[in-house]
């Protein structure tokens, strides 16, 4: 058990350094925390092989995550036929990475109270650190121009800290938000007066990070998120200010609707997602019940002519923008629905976590714009919240 508890602090620690070192492997680029999942899901697993006692998988959430894995095993075993062993094995991968980062959520009840506590706090830390990475980014590093050759857009003026990308570097802090906010109405029941002045500092400070994205998806996903946790938190009034006030900021941002990236209203972009939308629509065609495999997406574009340039190493080629057109497009009806099946039965069954409830919800809201439901680093901070605060 040591062993693994010391596997999941570094995999926290990998999660600092987003994508900012990834490592070639097989037409994909591997980031350090994947390698750190892959390690301690293999460890969990010779784990569970020599104390089966001590292995415990909760079936209300073990067997709905399963119909999903053979809902997109199924998926990728009838589209073997358009693929060669090179790609089938590429695609097998992205299948096993979901598996892998899902375990997370049976893997952290094995652990005791106090070490759950510990990673709360590294969690506090890291995602501070982030945002402050991202300050130091923003002022001295405000854009990508020079890996662009690598696939990177170049987001002038915009906040992407180690994730290189506004989208899902907003995603991450919305989530991190509700996250210290959740902490912050706790510590304020307890009285703790000098930690919730500390925590409501990290709170503003990643509403700020926030803003400076320029990201809508992330400012629609801040909106919700919050909205529905303050909801909850039966706080309703405060949570349609909140609305208000939020709307109201994107005009005293700096260089707010000065240059494209930073303008709320810019067109190209959202012109590039209802490409990528219909795209993905004339994949789905292709087999709606099952999809082109998962995650064969690439390869079916490739096959609908919907690909230039070097499309085995791009970015964009992996995905669609629209996380549940990439569920459509890669696993078909059948998989969408078990897809949705599964995160019902978590929700149900953790009805009582305002915060997880809240995560989720803004998650979803933001998978609209950004494949976030499947990106590394938010898989991981999700899984991480069903496992520390599900039933």
């Amino acid at each position: 058990m040591g062993l693994l508890k010391s596997l999941f602090i570094l995999i926290i620690f990998l999660f600092a350094f987003g994508e900012v070192i990834r490592i070639p492997f097989a037409g994909l680029s591997i980031k350090l925390i994947d390698v750190g999942i892959a390690a301690l899901t293999v460890y969990w697993v010779l784990f569970g092989v020599i104390n089966l006692k001590k292995i415990k998988i909760d079936k209300k959430r073990g067997i709905p995550m399963l119909i999903f894995f053979a809902a997109a095993l199924l998926s990728l075993v009838l589209n073997a036929r358009f693929l060669n062993i090179n790609e089938l094995f590429v695609s097998s991968l992205y299948l096993t990475r979901w598996v892998a980062y899902a375990s997370i959520i049976f893997i952290i009840p094995m652990f005791d109270n106090s070490f759950k506590k510990i990673i709360i706090k590294l969690l506090i830390f890291i995602g501070i650190f982030i945002v402050v990475l991202g300050y130091i980014q923003y002022l001295f590093y405000p854009n990508l121009r020079n890996l662009y050759y690598l696939g990177w857009d170049e987001h002038l003026y915009r906040l992407f800290s180690t994730f290189l990308d506004p989208n899902f570097a907003g995603a991450f802090f919305v989530l991190y938000f509700l996250f210290v906010l959740n902490i912050l109405i706790d510590s304020l029941k307890k009285q703790a007066r000098f930690f919730s002045f500390s925590i409501g500092l990290i709170l503003l400070f990643t509403l700020i990070a926030i803003f400076l994205t320029y990201s809508r998806s992330a400012l629609l996903m801040l909106i919700t998120g919050s909205f529905v946790f303050l909801f909850l938190n039966t706080k309703k009034t405060f949570a349609i200010l909140i609305v208000v006030v939020f709307l109201s900021v994107t005009v005293l941002l700096p260089k707010a609707y000065k240059t494209e990236g930073t303008n709320f209203f810019r067109i190209a972009s959202s012109q590039a997602r209802l490409d990528s939308a219909k795209q993905a629509i004339e994949i789905f065609k292709e087999d709606p019940l099952f999809g082109v495999g998962f995650n064969a997406y690439r390869y079916a574009k490739d096959r609908h002519g919907f690909t230039f340039g070097d499309w085995e190493e791009s970015h964009a080629d992996a995905g669609t923008d629209n996380s549940f057109l990439f569920l459509l497009a890669t696993v078909g009806i059948t998989g969408f629905i078990a897809y949705l099946y599964m995160w019902f039965k978590i929700l149900k069954i953790n009805i009582r976590s305002k915060l997880l409830i809240a995560s989720v919800v803004a998650i979803f809201v933001d998978s609209l714009f950004v494949n976030s439901l499947f990106y590394s680093f938010l898989m991981f901070w999700i899984w991480i919240l069903v496992g520390l605060y599900g039933e």
